[in-house]
């Protein structure tokens, strides 16, 4: 079959894992998803993201520099696997577009950064594959947030379903993309980072399944309106924030000793956070455009107790996932990587300064070549 293919990848601000996406090009409004695949973070590994991501700045150099490289390489063995899952070699891919793992995003301080980890020179070279990565930095290079990054993806995929459609992301931080003119796009706040987190802490497990366990609890409206209360609410766009703003550390700093509280209680009051932030934004959005339907995506659309809470609280507006629009749910954002990486080959611009307070439109990523010497899908010696 005649196009390009391209595999995508994303691990999130949840820190559960790779997300990979094989998708086939024909042009950038034209895309067919192949094949996906999700590879968990071991323990070990996961810990290590969320110690430096909780502790940017007060550790050595050689711990980014090690992690950067544990990174690559499990990006670069998951790449492989979903290739070989596939029936393709890495020599059939056109390239590798991996967003790589966030530790620190600051974009509002005077020398404003963003640090992804998963060297993207190893990647390519234990994968024999041109990959492409660091999309953030020409972003935040001409003015911009460098985030978020995927409503123009959503703009290229979604626009002429509707202009009364917004999609929602929820990951760890949730975001939400207005299909308008022009296109808005920011973070919400919290998505399912502080239920995560809390629910590791109490239970043991990584997520609250279904939002099972806070539904079984009861929110209390009083700490509720305190975590409200965080300025973050109340900005405009553009807006970003991260794991690193909204923790369970900052929970406590809002709340006190969060032992006064049933542990159930505090996963009911974090998913209504979740929700009351989501909803405040789309009835602000709602004052300057028609919306009739949220599309949700990310780990949060799987979660019948949030999508539940959510068409409650907004009753007016049909809440659907994106697989009603063609696009799967749960691989969004690796497609939408994928496609920040052909756009980045055919030179196609991949921001909107709509959404991001960018100067202007620039194109995305930077290209590494594999050196020679390395056969495709092996790792070097």
């Amino acid at each position: 079959m005649a196009g390009d293919l391209l595999i995508g990848m994303m691990s999130g601000t949840s820190v559960d894992g790779i997300d990979a996406a094989l998708v086939r090009f024909e042009s950038a409004e034209q895309l067919q998803l192949i094949a996906t695949r999700f590879t968990p973070f071991e323990d070990a590994l996961r810990d290590d993201i969320n110690r430096l991501a909780q502790h940017v700045g007060r550790l050595k150099p050689a711990d980014y520099a090690a992690l950067d490289r544990q990174l690559a390489e499990a990006y670069a063995e998951a790449a492989m696997a979903l290739a070989d899952e596939a029936g393709i070699l890495m020599q059939d891919l056109r390239a590798i577009a991996n967003h790589g793992q966030t530790v620190s995003h600051e974009p509002n301080i005077e020398q404003p950064y963003t640090l992804q980890l998963g060297d993207p020179q190893t990647i390519a070279d234990i994968c024999g594959a041109t990959t492409i990565a660091q999309f953030r930095q020409a972003d935040m290079a001409v003015g911009g947030q460098g985030a978020p990054l995927m409503p123009a993806f959503h703009h290229a995929m979604f626009a002429r379903s509707s202009s009364a459609t917004a999609i929602l992301n929820i990951g760890g931080i949730a975001n939400l993309t207005v299909l308008g003119e022009p296109v808005i796009g920011f973070d919400t706040g919290p998505g399912n980072t502080l239920m995560d987190q809390w629910i590791e802490q109490n239970e043991s497990r990584r997520f609250d399944k279904n939002g099972e366990w806070a539904a079984s609890g009861v929110v209390d409206e009083a700490a509720l309106k305190l975590l409200l209360a965080d300025p973050y609410f109340t900005q405009t766009a553009p807006k970003t924030t991260g794991t690193d703003v909204f923790s369970l550390a900052w929970v406590e700093r809002t709340l006190g000793d969060l032992s006064q509280f049933k542990a159930p209680d505090l996963q009911a009051t974090l998913l209504a956070l979740t929700v009351e932030s989501i909803a405040h934004e789309i009835e602000r959005a709602q004052q300057t455009t028609e919306l009739e339907r949220i599309c949700v995506c990310g780990g949060g659309a799987s979660n019948h107790h949030l999508m539940n809470s959510l068409r409650k609280r907004l009753p007016e507006l049909t809440i659907q996932t994106t697989d009603d629009l063609g696009i799967a749910a749960d691989w969004l954002e690796a497609i939408g990587f994928a496609w920040l990486g052909y756009c980045r080959l055919e030179d196609i611009p991949g921001n909107l300064p709509s959404v991001t307070g960018a100067r202007e439109a620039v194109v995305l990523g930077e290209v590494f070549e594999p050196h020679g010497g390395f056969e495709a899908n092996a790792r070097p010696v």
